[in-house]
């Protein structure tokens, strides 16, 4: 049930591909919405989910903070190696040829190579911004580049006396031109970001619809993919706007001395999230994650209302983090009407399941988690840090007010002997309290769902347990099947959808846990 099996090895490496990121803009603001808009399509649910109501590690992403133990430290180093920077010394290899902000390329002592950039915008906002919200990325179980914000000297980049392969080397006066710019940390060292190369050969970004012909590996269309539509609660939390192809990378990963290989599929850039403000457009500055960046429903709207709707970011101001946070706040936030910055095909899709999904992966980042990943963002302020960390954490809790509780917050059942216990998110990630929680069960005497039994149901810490009852002649070669609705609730406020537990009885003490179903309330 936990592994997707997608990484079977081909010999025909698929060919490099390109999306014009003006194209993708107008595509899918434009083009696919008109499409669209012609078809007869019904929803549907995500069709990679396993029996568990989850999504299996493959090669697009791999489960760490929601099912696994993932520490602090683990979190706060990411897909890095390490939290510390790269050995020294950094040799430029080349410029920067890609994207749209200048930048070098060095290797690094341990052979490492990596993309080297400066901040441009608002002192600081760039660089932390794509550590912090890669490292939230990878935690929460996508692969991810290793981005690093580092302070040096000058003399930390030397320039490499003979160019790289067939590219043309940068001169000294561009080395010296682009450190010029750098901002600088309190101390007097220059502040950066290293973006590790990935594995693998890069093959172009991987599209947020549809499915790639020369991957034999890719049979699930990407819209339908859960892991692929749950993105836009964690882009939600981030104010991750800018969720495109271009900021994706399908990597070919050869195994063996045969050619052989297969596809990973990587979520690069999200340099960013929380906030950014464009001198040149301030009002767009001020709308993102509340209006598309060219919003037509928006437009039509105001067009018919002649400009009466409040869209909420008329009048916003910067936070106490000034331009480094710029106009990223919690007040504002309303998850059901939050926005990338274009349409996303994926995102339009998910389901309610989607996105209660990826609440419960978020509703496991505790405060530790957190601090730990905006350590790594190397803030010369602490206004900053504490600033974004309330902001985090108060977005995180409207979010999952918003998506954990309407359907169950229960999860990841586990029998031990003739005992079920499941987790409860909704107490374990802080928004509600144990004295408030009451839960009960019920055990259905025949499957589909013909009369029940009642079963009592207590909590143990931020667990719910139940005895489960037994058929007296259940054995290994005469299994029962059993199902069991637990369900929680808040008093005074809300009632959940059960969380609906599949077993197999397989002897008198011998349970095994075969699914998980949430039902809609």
């Amino acid at each position: 049930m936990w592994q997707d099996s997608d990484a079977n090895l081909f010999s025909e490496r698929p060919a490099e591909i390109y999306t014009p990121p003006q194209w993708d803009r107008v595509d899918h603001t434009l083009f696919r919405p008109l499409s669209d808009a012609l078809l007869y399509r019904r929803a549907r649910e995500a069709v990679n989910v396993n029996a568990l109501d989850e999504v299996p590690d493959s090669s697009w992403f791999t489960n760490r903070i929601g099912r696994n133990e993932t520490t602090p430290a683990q979190l706060r180093a990411g897909a890095c190696a390490s939290a510390e920077d790269p050995p020294r010394p950094w040799t430029v290899i080349r410029a920067k040829t890609s994207g749209s902000s200048p930048g070098l390329v060095i290797r690094a002592a341990d052979g490492h190579t990596s993309i080297f950039k400066i901040d441009f915008d608002a002192p600081e906002r760039g660089t932390a911004a794509d550590s912090i919200a890669t490292r939230i990325f990878w935690g929460a179980g996508y692969f991810t580049p290793c981005n690093r914000v580092i302070l040096f000297d000058r003399s930390a980049l030397t320039l490499a006396s003979e160019p790289d392969g067939d590219h043309e080397l940068p001169t000294q006066e561009d080395v010296d031109g682009l450190l010029d710019r750098a901002g600088r940390s309190p101390d007097g060292r220059l502040r950066g970001s290293l973006s590790e190369y990935i594995p693998g050969r890069p093959l172009g970004g991987w599209r947020f619809d549809g499915l790639r012909d020369d991957d034999p590996n890719d049979v699930f269309p990407h819209e339908d993919r859960r892991e692929v539509r749950g993105m836009w609660v964690l882009s939600a939390w981030l104010n991750h706007i800018d969720t495109r192809a271009e900021n994706n990378m399908d990597a070919w990963m050869e195994v063996g001395d045969d050619g052989q290989g297969y596809l990973r599929h990587y979520v690069l850039d999200a340099g960013d999230s929380f906030g950014q403000i464009f001198d040149t457009s301030f009002l767009l500055s001020q709308s993102f994650g509340l209006s598309n960046y060219l919003d037509l429903g928006h437009i039509a709207e105001d067009f018919l209302s002649l400009g009466a709707i409040d869209r909420g970011y008329f009048g916003a101001t910067r936070g106490r983090a000034g331009d480094v946070l710029g106009f990223y706040d919690a007040a504002r936030f309303e998850p059901e009407h939050w926005r990338n910055g274009y349409p996303n095909p994926a995102f339009d899709r998910a389901t309610e399941r989607d996105r209660a999904w990826m609440a419960r992966i978020i509703a496991r980042f505790t405060d530790a988690h957190l601090i730990a990943a905006i350590s790594s963002g190397r803030f010369s302020s602490p206004t900053t840090r504490s600033e974004l960390f309330r902001i985090l954490l108060e977005r995180r809790a409207r979010l999952l007010e918003r998506y954990l509780i309407r359907l169950s917050p229960l999860t990841y059942p586990e029998v031990n002997d003739h005992t079920l216990c499941l987790d409860d998110l909704a107490l374990e990630s802080g928004i509600r309290f144990r004295s408030e929680r009451r839960y009960r069960a019920e055990a259905w005497e025949d499957w589909p769902r013909e009369g029940s039994v009642p079963v009592t149901a207590g909590r143990t810490g931020n667990r719910v347990c139940l005895q489960l009852p037994r058929f007296v002649d259940a054995s290994e070669s005469n299994p029962h099947y059993r199902v069991i609705d637990v369900y929680a609730e808040t008093i005074g406020r809300e009632r959940s959808a059960p969380a609906r537990v599949h077993l197999y009885q397989m002897g008198d003490d011998t349970f095994r846990v075969v699914g998980l179903e949430r039902p809609d309330p």
